[in-house]
Formats: structure tokens, sequence, C-alpha cells
């Protein structure tokens, strides 16, 4: 593991979210019968830092791209699904339960193992764990 990428992750006291992906398939579109499903095709990883000042700042667009660097070659390296790596780089997050500290998230996205209609299965959960296992080798903890 790389020193700055140690660094980076100890001076944000980076942590990750899950949460399921959810799409919606609406069949019959335009007609009568129109019906809708809301299906979990897989699972968002959100890669939270938190500034350590108290105004809300975005971080250094270096180190921002750094670490989305660094979570983009985790997710090329786990090729059983759709894994994509989504920044918001000009966006600051803020969560009451961090008394409203300042954060930046980078979000990874696993879907689409099968078809795009189709729900999360064991390739998605393999997936995640692989995900999960890659995050907590580098010292990002599951909040």
């Amino acid at each position: 593991m790389s020193e700055n990428l140690q660094q980076l992750i100890a001076k944000y006291h980076a942590f990750y979210e899950l949460s399921p992906y959810n799409i919606v398939i609406e069949e019959g579109h335009g007609s009568p019968t129109a019906t809708r499903h809301i299906i979990q095709a897989g699972f968002d990883v959100d890669v939270h830092g938190l500034s350590n000042k108290s105004e809300l700042e975005l971080p250094p667009s270096a180190e921002y791209a750094f670490g989305y660097g660094e979570l983009k070659k985790i997710a090329d390296a786990v090729s059983e699904c759709s894994i994509e790596v989504i920044p918001f780089p000009s966006t600051v997050f803020s969560d009451a339960r961090g008394h409203f500290q300042s954060e930046a998230v980078l979000r990874i996205r696993i879907s689409h193992c099968g078809g795009f209609d189709q729900r999360a299965g064991q390739a998605e959960q393999h997936a995640l764990e692989e995900v999960e296992k890659q995050l907590e080798s580098l010292g990002v903890r599951r909040r």
C-alpha cells in the first residue's frame, strides 16, 4: 500500500457506507396498464473523507483525484460485474451524525452482472465482498 494513500486515509478519517442500488423498471410505458417495479440491481459503496476544519471546504483537487484513482484501481480489479467509481468533485456533503462536518464522497457502484433489469444476486454480492475486503485492507472501515 502506498504511503501517500495511507496518509490520505488517516488525514480524512476515511470510512464507507453501504446502500442498495435500486432501479425502476416500467413495463407498458404509456398504456393504461403500465406497471412499475423497483428492483435492487446492485450496491452503492460511498467512501467518505471528513474535513478537519469546521467550514464547508472541498479537499484539494489533487488529493481527491488521487483518491479517485486508487478506488478506480480497486474497481478495475473486480471484473465480475459492472463496477464504476462515481466522483462528486465539486460537492461538499454534511451529515447531522457528524455534527455537520464537511465530507467529500466517492461512490463505487456495483451492478449489472446479468441483464440490466436483473436483481442483484451472488455475483454482485461476491463483487461487493471483494470491494469491502480491499477497502478494509487499506484501513477504510465501514460505518
